[in-house]
């Protein structure tokens, strides 16, 4: 082999570990409170994990909910953890790997962090074989029925505020989460081209939605409704988000707009 190609492999090498290097300091940060998580659950301090748990993890579980969730899924008898995959974008950290137990077992496991007020949270984690996520908590997805429900209530909660022009009760009705992210101005704010248009969605009550895509929880534990209303003259499309905070769905994110 020349010189010049074992140079090449050399300095590719050197490239790959100094990516895998930069990836492990990246994410050192995500995995030690990851672990430090695992580690108070299988100290059975599940409460302690419970309470250093993202405030999306918490919103959506209670922690009855929470410790049932873990025992489902073994890890109260946690030993260990390695990782296959780590890394980290903007404030989110996904990790890939596996949990070592006392008993000897191995649980494949997967984790999501994210960063608040500067410090790794966990917001989701679950055991890909056996398809049990415990952000899930036991939520299910709701029926279609359920899932029409959700949509025109909270489509005529909107159309209401801008009808009065004014946000207070709407922001009332939407998650605490989405409280804590934006005021009841704000939303006017946002949405005050409605107003000024003096949109009116109220024919909506007498048409069925038509969903463009099936009910799904997104990556973010975030169910997303989308699609449209036949009405004429103008169709209402709209794209929901809820976040489940015990016992229900409630509006974490709202976008509408009406054409021919």
């Amino acid at each position: 082999m020349k010189k010049g190609c074992l140079i090449a492999i050399a300095a590719a090498l050197g490239l790959i570990i100094i990516i895998i290097l930069l990836a492990f300091a990246l994410t050192r940060g995500a995995v030690k409170s990851a672990e430090n998580f695992l580690g108070l659950i299988g100290s059975v301090k599940i409460a302690a994990a419970y309470e250093s748990a993202s405030a999306t993890l918490k919103s959506q579980q209670t922690l009855e909910s929470f410790t049932q969730s873990v025992k489902d899924l073994g890890l109260t008898d946690f030993a260990s953890a390695s990782w296959s995959s780590r890394e980290t974008k903007n404030d989110r950290a996904h990790l890939e790997g596996s949990v070592k137990t006392r008993a000897g077992g191995t649980i494949p496991l997967n984790m999501d962090l994210v960063k608040e007020s500067g410090t790794w949270k966990v917001i989701y984690l679950s055991a890909p074989q056996s398809g049990v996520a415990v952000s899930q908590g036991g939520k299910q997805l709701p029926t279609d029925e359920k899932s029409k429900t959700l949509i025109l209530d909270s489509l005529l909660d909107f159309n209401k505020a801008i009808q009065d022009r004014r946000f207070d009760s709407f922001h009332a009705k939407i998650s605490r989460a989405w409280q804590e992210q934006i005021t009841a101005d704000k939303l006017k704010e946002v949405f005050q081209q409605f107003i000024d248009k003096k949109l009116d969605i109220s024919s909506i009550k007498t048409v069925d939605p038509v969903l463009s895509e099936p009910p799904q929880i997104n990556s973010d534990g975030l169910l997303v409704l989308k699609g449209y209303y036949p009405t004429h003259p103008l169709k209402v499309n709209f794209q929901l988000k809820y976040i489940y905070e015990h016992p229900a769905w409630k509006l974490f994110g709202i976008q509408v707009n009406v054409n021919e």
